[in-house]
């Protein structure tokens, strides 16, 4: 039977409104799948729903997306999911509740129809008992990590009676209709995160208690500094849920009674007394950190009484914070101080389980490491680890009964395959294709040009966070004019796309009193974005999206944005407003609806940035820019996009009533303490674009009139250089 009919699936029919499977309803429902939403009756699914829907952080892009969702009965509306490509089971993780589900399916799902279990632990194959061999051979496990949203990871567990073909589709579907990224883990309990993610958790927390650290002392070392993310392990654990926790490590412990390295997973001290009294972490209101109000009490790990945190920042972050992690953990091995006692209890017994379980639970080093980046967001997984520390530092930690680890896991861009016993290169999708993959034939000032492999280009921004100087928008614009049958991707390789305009460079300017050279950097900037209409130009928008940068991509032909990322024109926040066609843009894209153009024009004013979610609705993206649907895929998307001609550029008169009805939301805003007396200056000054030129060029002129008149203001140069000290704006 063939599969390939997977990657046009419309419906799924989501079984289970509990948490997950309410968030990978509303995570299918925002990349444009029709969901059914099944609970044991629709009032459950109802309730389901509502929980959803209030979720935080927000589990749905907008109310369109909670529109796709409809709710049904499991006893009373099975017979609907046989309307559905997918069948996605999310009922409590109980092996007969789920067994029995899966023998009412079988009569009634289509013979194409995907069929898959969210389970974080439960063996795949127990569930397929007595089910048929044409449903056997479509049926796999699919583990969501929560939220499905924001968290990037699935682990795919095929039995060994599901199809090749099955696998092979259902990975496609995952990764270019779902937007995750899949690591196909063997069936295991536990499988990858779950087995060693958990391990690694709890075994922190007892070195913590048997060295007699503090949580807080503890979450500064396993945080960002250890390569982790900042929650470190007490928060984390906080965040999780020590029930969740606890049914985790119980259910290890009876699947896998012959690991030796199981007795870690019995709960430390601290965590038992919390579950025996009912604080389980976040969702109780505290577990080791407690809030109240703007503070973050923490717990002492011997009373479990809260008290104030240490802010103080331990000596060994300080001094090897800026080094390469595998040297950092490699120089703390051999460091005697409470930090490198730390990681000497911690690192070597988790690199030495990784050792003894990656043969057990996963394929290659390389799938092991990457659900330990995807799903646990270290930034460097167990075996990346081992080939980066000083080996002869690790050894002499480990255990006597430790299994002896490879030289190298990976070699020559190959990774260490357990099933074949040596190194062999692992395939991806081409579609993840990342920035710094391309090959580089042209280095100019700010930017590199990389080859698409298509016939086009793919400019990179290298300035630090993306950020625009005269100098690179100058050199950039040379090359758009030289390259404009050309097409152009216009990305970056960080964590930004572009962070704005060097506030900098306008403080210096302003305060040497060189005005005329702002003036020529504002229409450096207003001519590089009109020749990006020209030219056959697209925008990949990772990360953050602000300022003159946005106003780059928002000339470009088509914009693709990752969903999660950041976007707006916060120029008012320092001052000023977008000069580089911005604010002329915001109007176009409003004129035709007075209330539009006022909404569009107090966007402007209040420096607003928000999610690209909701990024069409403020104006920042027109109806045809793209949201990617995977955010790996961003890159891809962006070079494949539609660089059709744009239309002509038509400004039309604004409507006599609209300078009123800005000053009237002027009036409104200032009465309620929104604008200060600067912000009714800012705003002023963009109701004057959006209400005086009689056509496009007036406007940018006046857009660079504006931007001058304030950046020669004080209150803007005090802005400005607080944010630029600081990185938050003053409102004064």
């Amino acid at each position: 039977m063939s599969y390939d009919s997977w990657k046009n699936a419309e419906k799924v029919a989501v079984l289970g409104a509990g948490t997950m499977g309410g968030g990978i309803a509303a995570h299918l429902a925002n990349l444009g799948f029709k969901v059914l939403l099944f609970d044991i009756s629709d009032d459950a699914a109802k309730a389901g729903l509502e929980r959803t829907k209030e979720a935080k952080p927000p589990h749905f892009y907008d109310a369109d997306s909670i529109s796709r969702i409809e709710t049904a009965s499991i006893e009373s509306d099975l017979q609907s999911v046989a309307q559905c490509d997918w069948i996605c089971e999310a009922v409590s993780e109980n092996l007969d509740i789920k067994r029995s589900l899966f023998e009412r399916l079988e009569n009634i799902v289509r013979d194409d129809a995907m069929v898959t279990t969210n389970t974080s632990g439960l063996q795949i194959a127990l569930l397929m008992d007595g089910r048929s061999e044409s449903f056997r051979k479509r049926f796999m496990g699919v583990h969501f990590f929560n939220p499905p949203r924001y968290l990037k990871l699935i682990e795919l567990i095929p039995t060994a009676s599901t199809s090749a073909d099955a696998i092979r589709s259902m990975t496609e579907f995952l990764e270019n209709r779902v937007g995750r990224r899949v690591v196909q883990a063997l069936d295991t309990p536990g499988f990858i995160a779950n087995r060693y993610g958990m391990w690694c958790l709890y075994q922190a927390i007892h070195t913590a208690e048997k060295l007699q650290l503090t949580v807080e002392a503890v979450d500064q070392i396993t945080g960002p500094f250890l390569g982790r993310p900042r929650t470190g392990t007490f928060r984390l654990a906080d965040l999780i849920g020590f029930d969740i926790m606890e049914d985790i490590a119980k259910n290890l412990m009876t699947r896998c009674e012959n690991d030796p390295y199981l007795p870690i997973l019995q709960a430390p001290a601290s965590l038992a007394k919390l579950i025996e009294e009912g604080r389980l972490g976040n969702k109780t209101g505290g577990g080791y950190y407690r809030r109240e109000g703007s503070q973050f009490l923490v717990a002492n790990l011997s009373s479990l009484s809260y008290g104030q945190p240490s802010e103080d920042e331990m000596p060994a972050i300080a001094e090897l914070g800026s080094m390469k992690l595998g040297e950092r953990i490699s120089a703390l091995l051999e460091r005697r101080d409470e930090v490198g006692e730390f990681v000497r209890c911690h690192i070597p017994p988790i690199l030495e389980y990784a050792i003894k379980l990656g043969p057990e639970i996963s394929h290659t080093a390389r799938d092991f490491d990457r659900v330990m980046k995807w799903g646990w967001g270290w930034q460097m997984g167990p075996f990346e680890l081992l080939d980066a520390i000083d080996r002869s530092a690790l050894s002499k930690q480990f255990s006597p009964t430790a299994p002896p680890p490879i030289d190298r896991y990976y070699l020559d861009g190959k990774s260490y395959d357990f099933d074949k016993g040596a190194h062999a290169a692992q395939q991806d999708n081409p579609r993840f294709a990342e920035v710094a993959s391309l090959p580089v034939s042209h280095e100019g000032q700010g930017f590199k040009v990389r080859e698409d492999g298509l016939g086009g280009v793919v400019v990179e921004i290298t300035t630090k966070m993306g950020v625009l100087n005269p100098d690179t928008v100058r050199a950039l614009d040379d090359f758009v004019q030289r390259n404009l049958e050309k097409p152009i991707t216009i990305a970056n390789a960080g964590r930004a796309f572009s962070a704005g305009f060097d506030l900098t460079f306008f403080i210096s300017a302003a305060e040497a009193g060189n005005f005329k050279e702002v003036e020529s950097a504002l229409e450096e900037l207003q001519r590089l974005g009109a020749n990006l209409r020209r030219a056959l130009s697209s925008a990949a928008v990772n990360g953050i999206g602000l300022g003159g940068g946005l106003e780059v991509a928002m000339h470009c032909r088509t914009l693709v944005a990752d969903p999660e990322a950041l976007i707006g024109l916060p120029e008012a926040l320092v001052g000023v407003l977008p000069a580089g066609g911005g604010t002329a843009i915001l109007r176009m894209r409003s004129q035709g609806d007075a209330k539009a153009m006022v909404s569009a024009c107090m966007t402007i004013a209040k420096g607003d940035k928000v999610p690209a979610t909701a990024a069409k609705q403020r104006l920042f993206l027109r109806q045809k820019d793209v949201l990617a649907s995977n955010p790996d895929q961003l890159l891809y998307a962006a070079i494949h996009a539609d660089r059709a001609e744009l239309p002509p550029l038509d400004w039309t008169p604004a409507p006599p009533p609209l300078a009123g009805m800005i000053d009237q939301q002027i009036q409104e805003r200032k009465a309620k303490g929104e604008f200060g007396e600067y912000g009714v200056v800012i705003a002023e000054a963009v109701k004057h674009i959006f209400t005086k030129p009689a056509n496009y060029q007036e406007a940018l002129a006046l857009e660079r009139e504006e931007f001058l008149k304030l950046l020669g203001r004080p209150m803007t140069i005090a802005r400005m250089k607080h944010m630029v000290e600081t990185g938050k704006p003053l409102l004064n």
